[in-house]
């Protein structure tokens, strides 16, 4: 008997299972069953994922007091709790922004015995019980168990599939002597004319948010539904559509092309087909606008929010023309399957489902505000000369979204209809691809072990930038790739943030990275959802605009506007970057972080140079280089039930320079 199907034996003998992961296991014996043993022997792992995730937290934002947690040499954590109990856990490594990995089980000692906690809900009962976690009522507290829940059994279920589409890509790989997933993408962009690499990669992302416990959350949708349109699992999707009569709709756009009209552009007889369609239930097509309708939401959303209207024949669905997608990291954001060069737009829907913190549905304010920003943002790039062609903010070029004509619904009530049948028509990163040597991923997939080689797939590129450059030393290598990244990435952030009062949300999953020979030569910034704008420095620079009435991208703190850039850009891109190549490769994290700090003091120093915006840009560098820094409380915003209300907690700057060193 392999030693494989034996620890296959022993699981199912002996483990017990909460309730996601019994229903998760239902389905799979049912609809399966080939998946049942990659889903046991990556139990262990889903668990401890979310595990590492939520305990990390819970130390970082303090909802364990200081006080209580000690640290045994840099390599053991122990919390002595209210009670005569202990908790303690081997620390393999530690990161800048408190963050640290653990290493095995987390035990519980208690009057001479001692339980290893296999589960992280064990942990949230644990702190519950010994009179902790306070921020949370009750009710609160249920719902943040069950999120963890849901969570592990969904990174479980994507650990399985991921270890299944890996088997059979490996073995594909071999055969044709390919060791990379770089060479992977390269062979098969030249090969496939309908190849998309940045799609490719986004499919790879198979464990979401590296700090976020919510991360694999998807409250919402049935196990056949995670399978269907997850990312991880190399989802197809094929969008729908509604037509909703103009009077009822909200349409946007950058030109004179609606929705509408650029999708009858991109997909060969869809006006006919609306046409037919309308015209056979008695309705003139011209006055009629498309949505696109993400198939979940069609299938579960639209028929029952929208009943009378439909009934009305003021929605009408489409039900047989279809637009074959791939799935992306967002989940609701979608790439359509095309050949190279037909520069389809990418289709941002509307999905009634929570997935980590928040419902992703398609607020007015983003269909409204996302073209008006659009064309700010392509002036101000003309205005800075491109920023040399390696800074792209990607336009979100026309939006619509329902418009209930019922005055007598409460705001709540309006926002419901209005956010869940609504879209967004994207760029395509992937026009900004110059050649079949240029590989776009969306950064997130840095992070994500390569399905080919088992390594980081940022360790991939510093290997192949190391060959190009013909470096054998990989911590040489590594600190080029990081300076190379920063070069040009950080410019265009801070340029836009300080001279025209504009932060982007750079987080891995919002940027798009694009690489040639191991460097990144391009980075292409997508999704306005969590800019903030200062309208005192856009108005300096003589632009003017009128956002959607009480829009959360507009902001007269200029503290906001810092945050966005420290903790999107730094926290959540830089540090997430940096701490992957230091577990991999073992080097010293300040050798990493002194490239950051080196890009960033000559940006300021170029900003400075202008009189006009001098003083900001001073007061701007100060403020990112400040010894302590809000990190947002992802765990605490949970227990508190806050989804846009943000939480911030003060942790050391890695890129404050204190004694010639970096802080950590």
């Amino acid at each position: 008997m392999s030693a494989i199907h034996t620890e296959y034996t022993r699981i199912i003998q002996k483990e017990v299972f909460d309730e996601e992961e019994s229903k998760t296991l239902t389905y799979i014996r049912s609809e399966e069953p080939e998946l049942e043993e990659l889903y046991l022997m990556n139990l262990q792992a889903g668990r401890r994922g979310i595990f590492q995730r939520l305990f990390q937290a819970l130390i970082r934002e303090k909802l364990i007091d200081e006080e209580r947690v000690s640290w045994i040499e840099g390599t053991r954590i122990y919390i002595k709790l209210p009670g005569e109990k202990t908790l303690q856990a081997a620390v393999k490594k530690r990161h800048s922004l408190g963050r640290f990995d653990v290493e095995g089980d987390a035990i519980v000692e208690s009057c001479g015995s001692s339980r290893v906690l296999t589960h992280p809900v064990e942990l949230l009962e644990l702190l519950r019980q010994e009179g902790l976690l306070k921020e949370a009522t009750e009710e609160q507290f249920q719902r943040f168990k069950m999120e963890i829940k849901n969570g592990v059994a969904n990174l479980t279920l994507a650990l399985a599939g991921a270890a299944r589409r890996k088997r059979e890509l490996a073995a594909i790989a071999k055969l044709e002597d390919i060791q990379t997933s770089l060479e992977w993408v390269v062979k098969q962009s030249k090969d496939n004319k309908n190849f998309s690499p940045l799609a490719f990669y986004e499919q790879w992302v198979v464990e979401g948010h590296p700090l976020h416990p919510g991360a694999k959350t998807k409250f919402g949708l049935e196990v056949a539904d995670v399978i269907r349109y997850s990312p991880e699992w190399g989802a197809t999707p094929e969008v729908a559509l509604a037509a909703v009569a103009k009077n009822d709709c909200q349409t946007t756009s950058i030109d004179e092309h609606t929705v509408t009209t650029r999708l009858y552009q991109e997909y060969e007889c869809l006006q006919l087909f609306v046409e037919k369609t309308l015209q056979e239930q008695g309705l003139d097509h011209t006055q009629f606008e498309l949505i696109p309708v993400h198939p979940w939401q069609f299938d579960h959303t639209l028929c029952t929010l929208y009943k009378e209207e439909i009934e009305q024949k003021r929605i009408v669905p489409i039900s047989d023309f279809r637009i074959p997608t791939l799935s992306l990291v967002s989940f609701r954001s979608l790439a359509p399957i095309q050949n190279r060069g037909q520069r389809k737009h990418h289709i941002k829907t509307a999905v009634n489902v929570q997935t980590t913190s928040a419902v992703r549905t398609v607020s007015p304010n983003s269909v409204e505000n996302g073209p008006i920003l659009s064309k700010i943002l392509a002036n101000i790039q003309e205005k800075e000369n491109d920023f040399a062609g390696s800074f792209v903010v990607l336009q979100e070029r026309a939006g619509t979204y329902f418009q209930p004509a019922n005055q007598a619904l409460s705001e709540d009530e309006r926002w419901t209809l209005q956010a869940n049948l609504a879209s967004i028509l994207r760029e395509n990163p992937e026009n900004h691809v110059k050649n079949e040597e240029e590989i776009p991923m969306a950064a997130a997939a840095l992070l994500a072990d390569s399905p080919i080689s088992g390594k980081p797939i940022a360790v991939e590129l510093v290997e192949e930038l190391a060959g190009y450059y013909g470096l054998s030393d990989l911590a040489e290598a590594a600190a080029l790739f990081i300076q190379r990244y920063a070069q040009t990435s950080l410019p265009g952030f801070l340029t836009l943030m300080v001279r025209y009062g504009i932060s982007l949300e750079g987080h891995m999953q919002n940027s798009v990275s694009v690489f040639r020979n191991g460097e990144l030569v391009r980075i292409l910034l997508r999704d306005f959802g969590g800019v903030r704008i200062l309208p005192e420095r856009l108005k300096k620079q003589g632009f003017q605009a009128e956002f959607y009435p009480g829009s959360s991208i507009v902001t007269e703190k200029v503290d906001q506007l810092r945050n966005i850039i420290s903790y999107s850009v730094m926290q959540n891109h830089f540090a997430e970057l940096i701490t992957c190549i230091v577990r991999a490769l073992g080097i010293d994290e300040e050798k990493l972080w002194k490239q950051v700090v080196a890009v960033c003091k000559a940006v300021f120093e170029e900003l400075k140079k202008d009189p006009s915006i001098a003083e900001q840009a001073s007061a701007d560098e100060q403020a990112l280089f400040q010894p302590m820094i809000d990190l947002k409380a992802l765990t605490t915003m949970r227990l508190r039930g806050d989804i846009t209300a943000y939480s911030f907690m003060q942790v050391p700057n890695p890129i404050t320079e204190w004694k010639g060193e970096i802080q950590s």
